[in-house]
């Protein structure tokens, strides 16, 4: 699988071709291939499920700890954002297949978050559908700017930011959750979160190398 998601990032899906570079890069055969999938896409379409089911999980155990909807939205936002910071190869697959529409809980979450943040009176938006797509729409081209090579996690904080105050939130109030949203990340996500690397730097400003 790990093989699968390094080769098949950002690139077309050519059947042999691939499963030739994929074996090769897991160091099996042919056959051992086959022996577990009958084709590229069926193997690809385990991979995304496995990857949605991680991160809806983990997205999970980070909400049981945080119960303002405005914090959840902020953290299941950055959360996304810093996996790619992290593995490039991840955030390139993903959206490459376009999984982030795929997810069906995570798209849920995502407008339940939005719909509590209405009642709490702090979201101040005319739709949550719509809401739901500006958020999902800001991530998919933010994991596009960070693997195309925007390594500051300063980015990803701003994105953030504008997505609440897209919201309705003051600028010092989204600047505020932001910076709320990353210290528990960066305090919770090493326990709950498999795919988390530690971060350099005061406070945490850049994933560790290698």
């Amino acid at each position: 699988m790990q093989s699968i998601l390094s080769v098949c990032s950002g690139r077309k899906l050519t059947g042999s071709t691939v499963i030739e570079e994929v074996v090769r890069h897991a160091g099996v055969s042919r056959g051992t291939f086959y022996t577990y999938f009958d084709s590229l896409d069926e193997a690809v379409i385990q991979l995304a499920f496995e990857l949605a089911e991680e991160m809806t999980a983990g997205i999970g155990a980070l909400d049981d700890v945080i119960n303002d909807p405005v914090l959840r939205t902020a953290v299941g936002f950055q959360t996304f954002l810093m996996r790619a910071l992290m593995d490039a190869n991840w955030g390139a697959f993903i959206i490459h297949l376009d999984l982030l529409d795929e997810n069906a809980l995570v798209a849920t979450g995502v407008r339940g978050n939005i719909r509590r943040g209405i009642e709490a009176g702090e979201f101040n938006v005319e739709s949550v559908d719509t809401a739901a797509d500006l958020l999902m729409g800001a991530k998919h081209e933010a994991i596009r700017r960070i693997i195309a090579g925007q390594h500051d996690p300063a980015f990803i904080h701003s994105m953030t930011s504008m997505v609440l105050r897209a919201f309705g939130l003051s600028s010092w109030k989204a600047d505020k959750i932001v910076a709320e949203a990353y210290a528990l990340l960066c305090r919770e996500a090493p326990a709950k979160l498999g795919w988390w690397q530690p971060i350099d730097g005061p406070g945490g400003d850049a994933p560790a190398k290698g």
